[in-house]
């Protein structure tokens, strides 16, 4: 029978954080990156966990300290369901008293029911896709506009389609599209993301009455076209039961790169 050990790593065992990455090169440039930041003060190891049992490293994870960030646990596919718990019940015993836990089906299995059993709730599950911006041209649409997200006409329609606060971030630029009767109908914003070399879109949406025209998949289109003026790879996601988006990304060539879950703490369900 296992025994199971959850400990913080320690200065001689920070390599048992990067055990798991398959990609050795990988590792070592992760490994030399938390060195780095381990001498530079900005790791502190009492917020790393290591799940460990008698055949090794079954798994890890790193809490930060911004609540706004989730905990992506690693796991083994093979680790024990007990485990799991009880590195899911040491994550929630640390996390931030609003910091969310995100499993993504390239770092562990994607299976709630370990998670659900240590206090964590499972809010929603979300697929994330890639497209490669030089594989294939993009249209740009003669009718989108560049608008400004202050314009009253257009904040009113950030209202409409649940983004009242909506900012536009530096970098970022904020397209409209009309309906069929000349009235903006649909937006959606295009920026730098948070990889070298690659975008992001956020296809805030098409009013209700406009729905089932085409707009969507225009208006994405012409985002990854200004997209690929400056970068090789948009990442993008939705949830996971949005059929009408999956189809927009199936159509302009996007690879399904990851399947995601979202939970919360208990004592916010």
């Amino acid at each position: 029978m296992n025994t199971f050990t959850v400990q913080p790593a320690t200065a001689e065992t920070l390599p048992d954080l990067v055990a798991l990455i398959v990609d050795r090169e990988d590792a070592a440039g992760r490994l030399t990156f938390l060195r780095e930041r381990l001498a530079g003060g900005q790791l502190k190891l009492e917020n790393t966990l290591i799940l460990r049992s008698d055949k090794g490293v079954e798994g890890h994870a790193l809490i930060n300290t911004v609540p706004q960030i989730p905990v992506f646990p690693n796991l083994r596919a093979d680790v024990p369901e007990e485990a799991v718990i009880a590195l899911a019940q040491a994550i929630l015993a640390q996390a931030g008293p609003e910091q969310r836990l995100l499993l993504d089906d390239n770092l562990a299995p994607l299976q709630a029911a370990p998670f659900e059993a240590a206090g964590w709730v499972l809010d929603s599950r979300h697929v994330i896709y890639e497209t490669d911006l030089r594989a294939r041209t993009y249209p740009l649409d003669p009718q989108a506009q560049t608008v400004d997200a202050d314009q009253p006409e257009i904040r009113e329609l950030l209202k409409q389609l649940g983004q009242p606060d909506l900012e536009v971030s530096d970098g970022w630029t904020l397209i409209a599209l009309p309906g069929a009767d000349g009235l903006t109908a649909a937006l959606g914003a295009v920026g730098p993301g948070g990889r070298p070399d690659t975008a992001s879109i956020n296809l805030i949406g098409v009013l209700p009455p406009s729905r089932g025209q085409g707009l969507g998949t225009r208006l994405h289109a012409h985002l990854l076209a200004l997209a690929a003026r400056q970068f090789a790879t948009h990442a993008g996601g939705t949830e996971a039961e949005n059929a009408a988006m999956r189809r927009v990304f199936d159509k302009h060539g996007s690879r399904l790169a990851a399947t995601q879950m979202y939970f919360v703490q208990g004592n916010q369900g």
